[in-house]
């Protein structure tokens, strides 16, 4: 049994992280900004509010982050405060408590745009937020020097029940199926050929759950299915899942987004090694998704 911090462990990733790293017998502790389960609802770029936690701890999983598109394009500002200097202050925390290992969760979007990337291809952050994640894998990184090993995941576009089905601009699976379900209209940023590499939500877990492993020690994976899925893919199942048809709904493109990419896949035949693979195939996924989406939006509307 290990004693685990997990920051962000109130979010959609994080909440599932915590069942599984308990179903498998470790302590589990949740740092988190949202006042909802956490055992500290402590801010990581505060470092003082960091050193104030004195559990034992093995490992953290470090998952909190300004992870908003909108709010990186508004509030710029977000990315360095919560993602460069939180990071920061969680090596900083690491390297004052003596903690063997950090996991950290990166994002496919270092990459920029490009398919089928591979964990040793070129980076091309296209938006502050990538960027400040970019500084993130940095940072564990260069804090090894102190004898704190690492694992860093890059996630491609995770997804399933659970997800945040409110502010209609975070998570891409999410926005649609919300838009499907609420009303007639549709709106698209920029080409319906748009794509992204989806992995279900408990595929990213099992992944996650690898970097337990001495296997993982220092090393950086893509977290992805290697399936391009369009916009208009996405669209198209949600619009077939609620019965209705295209002609239903009045589809309009509002106009391209500063700092979004058009689409990229990753390749994960590194982590196959390992043994893991993507169990949750895109449709069933998707079916999944919308059957939760539909049953959480009518409950709320009613």
């Amino acid at each position: 049994m290990k004693n685990i911090l997990v920051t962000g462990g109130s979010g959609f990733i994080g909440r599932n992280l915590i069942i599984k790293l308990k179903a498998l017998g470790h302590n589990v502790i949740n740092c988190d900004i949202n006042a909802q389960y956490p055992d500290y609802n402590y801010d990581i770029s505060n470092y003082t509010e960091l050193i104030k936690i004195t559990d034992d701890i093995d490992l953290i999983y470090h998952l909190a982050a300004q992870s908003y598109g909108y709010k990186s394009l508004t509030n710029p500002e977000l990315d360095l405060e919560w993602n460069a200097k939180g990071t920061l202050n969680i090596c900083r925390f690491a390297k004052r408590r003596e903690i063997k290992k950090i996991v950290y969760t990166s994002t496919m979007a270092v990459y920029g745009d490009g398919d089928w990337l591979t964990e040793s291809d070129e980076l091309n952050p296209l938006s502050n937020y990538a960027i400040s994640k970019l500084y993130g894998e940095t940072c564990v990184k260069q804090f090894s020097q102190f004898g704190i090993d690492y694992t860093i995941f890059r996630l491609f576009n995770t997804y399933g029940p659970g997800q945040n089905l409110t502010n209609g601009r975070q998570g891409v699976a999410a926005v649609f199926v919300q838009q499907v379900i609420r009303g007639n209209r549709i709106d698209v940023t920029g080409s319906l050929q748009r794509y992204r590499d989806l992995t279900y939500i408990d595929d990213t877990i099992n992944a996650l759950i690898l970097g337990l492993s001495g296997k993982t020690s220092q090393e950086t994976y893509n977290v992805c299915s290697k399936i391009k899925v369009t916009i208009e893919y996405l669209i198209s199942k949600f619009i077939h899942y609620s019965g209705r048809s295209i002609g239903d709904f009045n589809v309009s493109n509002i106009g391209d987004v500063d700092g979004d990419q058009f689409g990229n896949t990753g390749d994960n035949t590194k982590l196959k090694t390992l043994g893991w693979s993507p169990k949750i195939d895109i449709d069933t996924g998707l079916s999944r998704l919308y059957k939760y989406a539909n049953e959480t939006i009518n409950k709320v509307s009613i």
